[in-house]
């Protein structure tokens, strides 16, 4: 994909991509359109007639380019490619999709009707989203996780707190467990399972969905000719992260295509696709923090995340201190019924280091948390603030309370 800046608006004297956004810019001098005769094209520096041929630019070159429109005046873009081409799902040896019995996630989209009972091969956000939308639609549903919890990029008390809340609802959540073989029926599919205590079970269910993840989508793009090479994983690794430009200068990558620390998420990739869009304009906007971009499973119970889990956090040598809190200690989370918790790390004496929410609506609240997060507030900046009541925010409040000394329903 090709972008002009400011999507082909005028630019005029525009400055390089590391000039501040407050750099001064001149201002055009619009022409008449009847100034000259249809389709020449004005001089930009005289005003006069242009001899060279109206029409659509077509040289897709990286750079600084002039522009004209028929009648009016010249100006200057800043042209750059951009990768976007997403990724596709992964699948499994000898497990071929077929789009109605063995489906991937995007299949399960367009699949016909809704299976009276579903496997979903995989734990993690988009295993657990399809496992809980088919159970919400009447299906029985075994979820199968080869790691030893759900979600296993998220906090070990997330895990829990989910694993116990789909199990409540009746979901069959079996990690620690592998696929053997899945043999394809007229009527459904039959799988052989082992599970963690080695024990081999025989699930039999209408539609069998492979979640095991997705790849970028890098196939036929002539990456090689144009100068790119991609990693062990097919990941496009961008030169300059600030800007997210790839090692052909003007050529930059967005979305599935890199490769961690971005998110794979749509949001993350929403915010990096505007960084290369003010990048090409001339401006200088700060580089995506993906520290601060929330994570979040669009399941019943939901889950959302925003910063460091206590393990990763022990991991990069940090002294902790950690609070949690049921939901159903506050009122509405009481109302809701459906458990949940908040958890909060911190370090020691300093800055909050991550966020952690299992339960009802609690996408909703992780936008506070992304924010403490994002402008390493402490738990006493936190504090400070008042939660509306009755809300299931209430709780984030006291668990900043508590590690602030000042917990009114916990110490």
């Amino acid at each position: 994909m090709c972008t002009d800046s400011a999507l082909g608006a005028p630019d005029f004297h525009a400055p390089s991509a590391h000039a501040s956004a407050t750099h001064p810019r001149a201002q055009p001098t619009p022409r008449p359109r009847t100034e000259f005769a249809p389709g020449v094209r004005t001089n930009s520096t005289s005003g006069a007639p242009s001899t060279s041929s109206p029409g659509p630019q077509t040289d897709v070159t990286p750079g600084m380019h002039l522009e004209s429109v028929a009648g009016v005046y010249d100006f200057t873009v800043r042209r750059g490619i951009v990768l976007a081409t997403g990724s596709r799902p992964r699948t499994l040896p000898g497990l071929a999709p077929d789009g109605r019995r063995v489906v991937t996630s995007d299949d399960a989209l367009f699949a016909p009707g809704l299976p009276a009972s579903g496997l979903v091969l995989g734990g993690g956000a988009i295993g657990v989203e399809y496992a809980s939308f088919h159970r919400s639609m009447g299906a029985e549903v075994t979820l199968v996780e080869a790691a030893d919890r759900i979600v296993p990029l998220e906090d070990a008390e997330v895990s829990r707190h989910l694993t116990r809340g789909l199990k409540k609802r009746g979901i069959d959540v079996q990690t620690g467990a592998r696929l053997l073989d899945a043999e394809v029926l007229e009527s459904g599919v039959r799988a052989r399972v082992r599970t963690a205590r080695g024990e081999t079970r025989t699930v039999a269910a209408e539609r069998l969905l492979v979640a095991v993840g997705r790849a970028p989508v890098t196939e036929g793009l002539g990456l090689q000719a144009a100068g790119l090479t991609t990693d062990e994983r097919g990941f496009v690794v961008p030169a300059d992260w600030k800007r997210l430009e790839t090692a052909v200068p003007g050529m930059h990558v967005v979305g599935d295509l890199l490769p961690p620390p971005s998110l794979g998420l749509a949001h993350a990739s929403f915010a990096e696709g505007l960084l290369v869009a003010e990048t090409l304009a001339g401006l200088a906007p700060a580089p995506v923090d993906y520290a601060a971009v929330p994570r979040v499973t669009y399941s019943s119970p939901q889950t959302a995340a925003v910063g460091l889990s206590e393990t990763e956090a022990r991991a990069r040598g940090r002294e902790v201190e950690v609070s949690t809190m049921p939901l159903t200690a506050v009122a509405k989370g009481m109302v809701h019924g459906q458990g949940g918790m908040v958890k909060v790390v911190a370090e020691a004496g300093g800055q909050v280091l991550g966020v952690h929410l299992v339960g009802p609506h609690v996408s909703e609240m992780i936008a506070e948390s992304q924010l403490i997060v994002g402008w390493d507030a402490e738990p006493a900046d936190v504090a400070r603030h008042v939660h509306a009541h009755p809300t299931l925010s209430e709780a984030v409040g006291e668990v900043f309370l508590t590690l602030a000394g000042r917990g009114l329903h916990q110490q």
